[in-house]
């Protein structure tokens, strides 16, 4: 993108072009985070990876936390890293250690307990945090959790308050999340209301389910989100009071993630029979 146009004159004349023919309002993405929710097989990660690609294009940083390992299939994210508690995981310090991204990266943590992978983005929010409040020329950083139930269900408690810090004041450190869950019902109501976008698919009909939508849009937008199809979202922008029905294309990469290339040290070569004779001779 030429550093001549503006963003929202990029976006309008690009619509239709596939990854940016979606609802988005990248404005509102600096503003809050965001929030995709919806069944099973609904098209909620490649949503994800489709908003993902967009602000890629605008110089973001992805950091995405998969327990799923779908995004490595789908997205068009650079590099992926798996997560292993043999690897990665220090009992001693009880600390993580992993590569830090550096550039936009996927952590795919589908080998890990749910108890571990709370402990991984939880300490992975500390670091990127800091690292954002250290750097003088920020980038913009998107934090997206695949799965977001396994950790925002209390965002409040001990094992989630560096990822609370980022919900509530990421903003100033440049720095947003964006969290696909499979209902309202089972996340932390101080997160939704701190997300200026949002995208919902077709609801689920568990009573808990149409009782928590119903409080946050109506009996109206509960029947909709009941009955819509595969690949349509509602989408609700609050600061512009927008709500309302996208069928949106299928997100389709052109390139599929790489493993993170980690250089092995290397051995030391045996000396050959001049070296040794040399060597003769100190």
């Amino acid at each position: 993108m030429s550093k001549d146009i503006p963003r929202k004159t990029y976006l309008k004349a690009n619509m239709g072009m596939g990854k940016f023919d979606i609802p988005f309002d990248y404005e509102e993405m600096q503003a809050t985070n965001g929030l995709i929710s919806g069944t099973n097989r609904r098209g909620k990660t490649r949503l994800g990876c489709n908003i993902a690609s967009i602000l890629e294009t605008f110089s973001w940083k992805n950091v995405v936390v998969d327990p799923t390992g779908k995004w490595r299939e789908v997205s068009d994210i650079p590099t992926f890293y798996t997560v292993r508690e043999q690897r990665n995981y220090d009992p001693v310090s009880k600390e993580w250690l992993y590569p830090f991204p550096e550039s936009s990266m996927i952590y795919d943590t589908q080998l890990l307990i749910p108890r571990q992978q709370r402990s991984f983005v939880n300490q992975l929010s500390l670091y990127l945090w800091n690292y954002q409040v250290t750097t003088r020329s920020k980038q913009w950083v998107l934090l997206t959790l695949e799965e977001s139930q396994l950790y925002m269900r209390n965002i409040k408690g001990d094992v989630a308050q560096n990822l609370l810090r980022i919900c509530s004041a990421g903003r100033n450190q440049q720095i947003r999340i964006l969290a696909i869950v499979p209902d309202l019902a089972l996340i932390a109501t101080d997160f939704i209301r701190l997300c200026g976008q949002r995208w919902h698919a077709k609801l689920a009909l568990e009573e808990n389910s149409k009782r928590k939508f119903n409080r946050t849009y109506g009996k109206d937008w509960t029947e909709v989100a009941i009955h819509l199809d595969v690949g349509c979202f509602m989408y609700v922008n609050t600061s512009k009071e927008i709500q309302k029905v996208y069928c949106v294309p299928c997100f389709e990469t052109k390139r599929i993630p790489q493993p993170f290339y980690i250089p092995m040290p290397r051995q030391p070569q045996p000396k050959g029979f001049w070296q040794k004779f040399m060597g003769l001779f100190k």
